[in-house]
């Protein structure tokens, strides 16, 4: 998303692209360009806001200054005065959370950064934030992304996963030390699995149980030859069979067992085992007529249930029994004991889970399933809700009277997945198409670029030409007009030889400009000593006509193209030594030192000369292009040199700034990295 900020009266910066963009327009158009960016600025769905670094005494930076913020951040901080005001007095808990520290670090490294936050919004609401650090020049650019309802998610999905767990190890812990005893048999009778409370019943170990028949782990021949018939008729019927069977126990005597054999099918629908349960009902059986007697009691515990619970009686399944959980699922200021289920919640007819309520009192076929869809009113509004279901037949004297139904609402959890799900399916698909816009504008900005290179040689050529025609034609007739010319004659000849040289260096300065990025260059260590003195060596005629004097100290070795740090330092040497006033010996001092800025190892150069200097106001504008602040008449220069200085050194990811008094000199300070991230820049 782009960003912009208005730098001057005719300038208008725009940022936040892959490279800043300068226009000069006239004031329609600033107009024009500063309501079209801020609606554009104001319509993303994220926050944003343009800072500015304020640093202290020492340099060091101590807070940011508010710019701009769109919208959406105006909305979030609550605070429209705030330009000009400081980070910490409008964001909130700007000190508390962090997030200062984490712009600071911006600021000074230069890197970007990503960082999430937990703050309570205005109404009080605790919200989560995503922020992006992006620093530009002394600006930094801060977006910032609500993801609380992801967040939110996530926690819930956790909550539900960790819920899961303790649900399967809450059915591990079950199955082996449940007093039933869970068995599996192979298709030759032999058993598979024993659980702890089978082997304890045998007095034997898995080891000497497993793939074993029943004959060998104890099972008389009528018990035996009993089993494997029903065996077979589970693989040849694939239903489930239940039954009732006596026999020793290896510790209590002669106990009376209930056991189900039940189908275990494969991906083919063939049954390829039989699982078996078989629960001790002797005590069961002795109370089983005192339980029967006593509905009262029988009440009490569906009442005490903390899941939602449901008796229902005859073949229009009335509701007899109900426990306050589940009046709550169906609403409690129904009236609803000796009513059919159906006339209480007549949408259930047509759905999935009123026909299996049907299947189990009519087959009675017990129905687990999780996360079943069951639309129905609550407190008068129709809604979707998502239950864990267990049903239960009821039996008296081998038929079946009614049945039990026990719900868990796992609504919230069901929702929060499938909104995660569909949330990770909308950011891969934003993310795909970003990638490809990305490679797109790559692909666009390669080829602009490639013709901007293009055009910048063929019209400095093109340029030059007519140029040298003017030099060359001027030359001849001041030949020809040798001893003819007045003194005001001469004084025009003279004059255009002045203009056709300026506008010769003038084309050279916008080449050089202009190609300064376009050639990659080899990094390799640099010895700036030594790039001193060759230009020392090139500027000797200069140094001898002015009087000029270079001093410099062990200046360090740095990484970095040689060619662009050469240009760098003749154009600042070159500067120093022309613009001085009439009279005046020029002298440049030039001096380094090692810097520590966060994590960069960098070093600090810094040139300074006695020429006549310029309002501190101008630091900035002196490194924009064909920016002069004395008079082209008084001085010669192109605007270039010091626009280029600045984009060499920006190049090898460092920075420059200057300052200085009218008639007292200037400072230039530039600071590089010792070493360069990549080979090539």
């Amino acid at each position: 998303m782009a960003s912009y900020n208005v730098s001057g009266p005719d300038n208008l910066l725009i940022t936040g692209c892959d490279m800043p963009i300068l226009f000069k327009p006239d004031n329609m158009q600033i107009a024009q360009n500063i309501d079209l960016l801020q609606t554009v600025f104001d319509s993303v769905p994220n926050g944003i806001a343009v800072m500015q670094s304020q640093y202290n005494p020492e340099g060091v930076v101590e807070d940011f200054s508010i710019l701009l913020l769109n919208e959406r951040m105006l909305r979030w901080v609550g605070n429209a005065d705030y330009k000009g005001k400081m980070c910490r007095e409008v964001f909130p808990f700007a000190n508390e959370s962090g997030m200062l520290d984490s712009f600071t670090k911006v600021a000074e490294a230069g890197r970007s950064i990503d960082f999430e936050r937990w703050y309570d919004d205005n109404e009080g609401v605790n919200r989560c934030f995503h922020f992006r650090v992006i620093k530009h020049g002394e600006l930094l650019i801060v977006t910032t992304e609500d993801i609380s309802l992801r967040k939110k998610a996530e926690i819930a999905l956790t909550e539900a996963l960790n819920s899961a767990e303790r649900q399967q190890r809450l059915y591990d812990s079950i199955i082996n030390n449940t007093p039933d005893l869970v068995y599996v048999f192979d298709l030759n009778y032999r058993f598979t699995y024993a659980n702890k409370a089978l082997l304890s019943m045998w007095g034997k170990t898995a080891d000497e149980s497993i793939g074993k028949g029943l004959r060998e782990n104890g099972y008389e021949e009528w018990h035996a030859l009993m089993h494997e018939r029903e065996i077979d008729n589970v693989i040849a019927t694939g239903k489930r069979i239940r039954g009732t069977v006596s026999f020793p126990h290896a510790e209590l005597g002669r106990r009376i067992y209930d056991y189900i054999f039940a189908p275990v099918f494969n991906e083919q629908g063939v049954v390829e085992a039989i699982a078996g349960t078989t629960r001790d009902i002797t005590d069961f059986k002795q109370a089983e007529e005192h339980l029967q007697q006593s509905e009262a009691k029988l009440k009490s515990v569906i009442d005490q249930t903390p899941a939602a619970t449901l008796v229902l009686r005859g073949d229009d399944l009335v509701i007899e029994q109900i426990n306050h959980t589940m009046l709550q699922f169906i609403g409690e200021d129904i009236q609803v004991i000796g009513k059919p289920l159906i006339e209480v919640l007549p949408e259930l007819e047509g759905q999935y889970v009123w026909t299996q309520v049907q299947k189990v009192y009519k087959e009675g076929i017990p129905f687990d399933q999780s996360e079943v869809l069951v639309r129905h009113k609550r407190n008068g509004t129709i809604q979707d809700h998502y239950y864990n279901l267990a049903y239960r037949p009821l039996m008296e004297d081998g038929q079946i009277t009614g049945m039990i139904q026990v719900a868990i609402d796992v609504t919230e959890q069901v929702v929060a997945r499938k909104r995660l799900e569909e949330s990770e399916n909308r950011y891969r698909v934003l993310s795909e198409t970003l990638e490809q816009q990305i490679i797109d504008r790559t692909r666009e900005l390669q080829r602009s670029n490639e013709d901007l290179q293009q055009f910048a040689h063929v019209a400095s050529h093109d340029l030059k030409e007519p140029v040298r025609k003017i030099k060359t034609f001027t030359d001849r007739l001041e030949k020809n007009l040798a001893g003819k010319l007045d003194e005001e004659g001469a004084k025009f000849i003279e004059r255009i030889h002045i203009a056709t040289n300026r506008m010769y260096n003038m084309i050279d300065g916008v080449l050089t400009y202009s190609t300064t990025n376009a050639g990659i260059q080899n990094c390799e260590l640099v010895d700036l000593n030594g790039i001193i003195k060759n230009i020392e060596t090139d500027l000797e005629v200069t140094l001898q006509n002015t009087g000029a004097q270079i001093t410099s100290n062990d200046l360090p070795v740095v990484e970095g193209a040689r060619v662009l740090l050469y240009q760098l330092f003749y154009n600042l040497i070159n500067n120093s030594i022309k613009f001085v006033a009439p009279g005046t010996v020029p002298a440049i001092i030039i001096s380094s030192e090692n810097t520590n800025k966060g994590d960069a190892d960098s070093v600090r150069i810094i040139l300074r000369d006695n020429g006549i200097g310029f309002e501190q106001e101008f630091a900035e504008r002196i490194f924009e292009t064909f920016t002069r602040l004395n008079s082209k008449d008084s001085y010669e220069g192109t605007g270039l040199g010091l626009s280029l200085c600045k984009k060499i050194v920006e190049r090898h990811g460092g920075n420059i700034t200057a300052s200085g008094n009218p008639g007292m000199g200037a400072s230039f300070t530039i600071t590089l990295p010792h070493k360069q991230k990549q080979a090539l820049i």
